[in-house]
């Protein structure tokens, strides 16, 4: 699914506060969800620290929250996994 700026999207990094993005794609499988091709304002690729709590805001609501992974995706949090291979309870 993709999320563009009619949805009024904001991106949250860490603690710090939300800020308006461009648009962002969804990928939706069976056992885990990506969030993918995050732009700025201005359509350019952004880019996130590896390993850092990302939220998905459109308007009001929380659409999404994961965790950047080393391809620059981010991973929902329910399929993030420690470099031990388990699951991290969030």
């Amino acid at each position: 699914m993709k999320i563009t700026a009619d949805k009024e999207p904001r991106l949250r990094v860490g603690e710090a506060e939300p800020f308006p993005i461009g648009s962002a794609r969804v990928e939706w499988e069976a056992d885990h969800s990506r969030l993918r091709e995050l732009t700025d304002t201005e359509g350019k690729p952004l880019r996130l620290p590896v390993g850092a709590r990302v939220t998905l805001y459109t308007g009001p609501s929380v659409v999404f929250v994961g965790e950047v992974q080393e391809d620059r995706s981010v991973l929902d949090l329910l399929s993030c996994q420690e470099h031990d291979g388990e699951f991290v309870d969030f």
